[in-house]
């Protein structure tokens, strides 16, 4: 067996073997158990990743190591140890701990698979996998509601991963391989007629998974999953659909079409998913709404070939997120009743030295005009939530701290692109987008609708109703 399929399976050996133990009755104490487990399993793949990274090659049939993979790694590690700890204190009090567990502990196993994989049918049976497990933990409540929300997240599932092993399967005929490179290298001489419908099959199943329109319901729905298991969506679970586009990057760069299709569903869900956030009252809507969004930010970065943009935003938005939800109970406390005085000046601050940094970079030749561009959005749109944030809890008492809040994000922001370019090295080379007029009316567009939003329009009855309760149960009729 080839060292990289050997050493990917080791380090999910913890995992997997603690699962094992708690399945065939092992009852004490089943969240400590799962946490040394997933805490192992954490340290295996940060020698795994720190291994390649030194030069051992990491190449293998089924499963390998590069930059994409090895950045997902560090990804489902941080946040599965970091969940697994943390629900040792949440969990503890749940009857159904022990099933708990033992579903944790497999799904990371799983989404190391699926980040490894590097043969479709490897892909494609890790990525069901993770799927059946998500839905599981979803309805791990097993009421009612818990029991509709998984059945909700199961058919979007169906759908999505039906259209994934399909589009698969659609390539590696026509490729004759089951490998991804191998798939990659030959997509450029692959007939229209296959490539089209398999890279849009497979944008389905990328779209259904990270709950971008018309998906979105599952997500919204899926709050009776414990709140542990919400942070954990972020490791790889909810923001997949864009690992896998930046995976078969190569492929989606011959069919273009599919990309301007990616961009338009990734704006339209940016956007829904954003004015769904501002009507919840919820915390943890709020939270789930924000990411229906920031999945279609992801989309539309992709869909304008800025895949390292794509996987840094993929990257720390699920590290931001689970955060979040991890902190929702005392964010209840904190919610502002209104914008802070300090955060329209931190945002506005943020807008230009994150222009002049792009314009620096692009004029540099240091990265692609799409990526700087987007990172640019995305450091405002940052230091914007929080100076809401903080501003909120009285810790931003002068000019000084604004100031530092801004050059710690925005540095933070073009700090980590540029140490995921280095990551992803030739793994995801941007395409050639649509275009500089797109982009800039895609950031015309955001910046628009964030002073619409800070200015507080009022919106119509009608549409205020329907955004406030997507994604909930229609009632049945009396």
């Amino acid at each position: 067996m080839p060292i990289a399929t050997t050493a990917v399976l080791a380090t999910t050996a913890p995992s997997l073997a603690a699962a094992a133990a708690i399945a065939l009755g092992r009852r004490k104490a089943p969240l400590q158990l799962a946490s040394l487990a997933v805490t192992a399993t954490a340290l295996a793949a940060a020698g795994l990743v720190a291994a390649w990274a030194a030069g051992v090659p990491m190449e293998g049939r089924w499963l390998a190591v590069d930059g994409l993979s090895s950045v997902m790694l560090l990804l489902v590690a941080a946040l599965g140890a970091v969940v697994a700890r943390f629900s040792e204190r949440s969990m503890r009090a749940d009857p159904r701990q022990g099933s708990y567990a033992r579903k944790l502990l497999a799904a990371i196993a799983a989404l190391m698979l699926v980040v490894t994989a590097t043969d479709v049918v490897a892909l494609a049976a890790a990525w069901v996998a993770t799927g059946l497990l998500l839905a599981a933990l979803i309805g791990h409540a097993d009421d009612a509601e818990a029991r509709a929300a998984e059945a909700r997240a199961r058919r979007a599932f169906l759908v999505g991963d039906g259209a994934l092993v399909a589009g698969l399967a659609l390539l590696a005929t026509a490729a004759g391989t089951t490998s991804i490179p191998a798939i990659a290298a030959a997509a450029s001489t692959l007939p229209p007629g296959i490539l089209l419908p398999a890279t849009a099959l497979m944008l389905v199943g990328a779209l259904a998974r990270s709950a971008a329109l018309p998906f979105s319901g599952w997500l919204l729905s899926s709050l009776t999953a414990p709140t542990p298991v919400s942070a954990f969506m972020h490791a790889g679970l909810v923001n997949a659909g864009g690992f896998l586009i930046v995976r078969f990057s190569g492929v989606y760069a011959a069919a273009p079409e599919v990309l301007w299709l990616a961009l338009a569903i990734g704006t339209v869900s940016a956007v829904a998913g954003t004015a769904i956030m501002l009507v919840q009252t919820d915390v943890k809507r709020q939270l789930a709404a924000s990411t229906v969004a920031q999945m279609g930010f992801m989309m539309l970065q992709c869909g304008l070939g800025a895949f390292t943009a794509a996987v840094w935003h993929l990257v720390a938005h699920g590290l931001f997120k689970a955060w979040l939800f991890l902190s929702a109970g005392s964010a209840a406390r904190t919610l502002p009743a209104r914008v802070p005085a300090g955060a329209g000046g931190a945002a506005v601050g943020a807008a230009a030295v994150a222009g002049v940094l792009a314009a620096l970079m692009i004029a540099g030749g240091l990265m692609s005009a799409s990526s700087v561009l987007l990172v640019a959005l995305a450091s405002v749109a940052a230091v914007h939530a929080l100076a809401v944030t903080l501003g909120s809890r009285a810790a931003l008492p002068d000019r000084t701290a604004l100031v530092a809040l801004v050059a710690m994000v925005i540095g933070v922001q073009f700090a980590g692109l540029a140490l995921v370019k280095s990551a992803l090295g030739g793994v995801a080379a941007p395409v050639a987008g649509p275009g500089a007029l797109v982009e800039v009316a895609l950031v015309l567009l955001f910046v628009g609708l964030w002073l619409v939003q800070a200015r507080g329009l009022r919106l119509p009855a009608g549409l205020y109703v329907r955004l406030l309760n997507a994604g909930r149960p229609v009632p049945a009729a009396a």
